[in-house]
């Protein structure tokens, strides 16, 4: 059963709807934009950062498609700060743990895995307890998709580790997607499906394969 996260109180939706208004009236219109003020991108900025933040553990289905165009399907498992599972569908042997402290892509049918720290990666953004995206990030681009909200962010000091883009619901600012632009410009989207948030996940998911 798909279960939504913690209701926002009246007066942090109002806040919601408010930051994302205003922003999105100053990116449509030209002639608006230049009256977006530092003060409205960092409240907006805000908002999508506690909506991250009320991110504590969620389970899944996850489908990811790659530059070239490459669906694969599985089960998403996160547990922030720092922890994330993907059990991708068979008959694809691959795996991917982030224990807290590194990321790790393992091949569980030759046994065979390569690792890197989460904070060399943009998943940092998303992992990280306090993401901070009003002043520990460089946010390049705030705009308008359909129905959705893209946040595209790297990191300040190390802007080669690549980028992180954020899809968000327009009206709630729930988290619905990312894609990652990684250090050679490869992109890979991850949509999120069915999510439930707020559920047990055993500390198991997260420990890395014995290989």
């Amino acid at each position: 059963m798909t279960r939504a996260l913690p209701s926002f109180t009246a007066a942090a939706a109002v806040a919601v709807v408010g930051a994302v208004a205003t922003l999105l009236l100053s990116i449509a219109a030209p002639a608006a934009k230049a009256q977006t003020t530092r003060e409205q991108v960092i409240a907006f900025l805000g908002e999508v950062e506690n909506q991250i933040e009320r991110i504590a553990t969620a389970q899944g289905r996850f489908m990811q498609i790659s530059d070239a165009g490459q669906i694969v399907r599985g089960d998403i498992y996160i547990a922030r700060p720092g922890r994330m599972r993907f059990d991708y569908d068979d008959p694809s042997p691959a795996l991917l743990v982030a224990d807290g402290r590194f990321i790790g892509t393992y091949n569980t049918k030759d046994e065979t895995s390569a690792h890197r720290q989460i904070n060399q990666t943009p998943l940092k953004f998303l992992l990280a307890e306090d993401p901070d995206l009003a002043n520990g990030v460089k946010v390049l681009k705030i705009e308008r998709v359909a129905e959705s909200v893209l946040v595209t962010m790297q990191d300040r000091r190390n802007p080669n580790q690549g980028q992180l883009i954020l899809v968000l619901d327009t009206q709630t600012l729930e988290l619905r997607a990312w894609q990652v632009i990684d250090d050679k410009g490869e992109r890979t989207t991850v949509r999120l499906e069915s999510m439930a948030y707020g559920v047990p996940l055993p500390d198991a998911l997260f420990q890395r394969p014995g290989f």
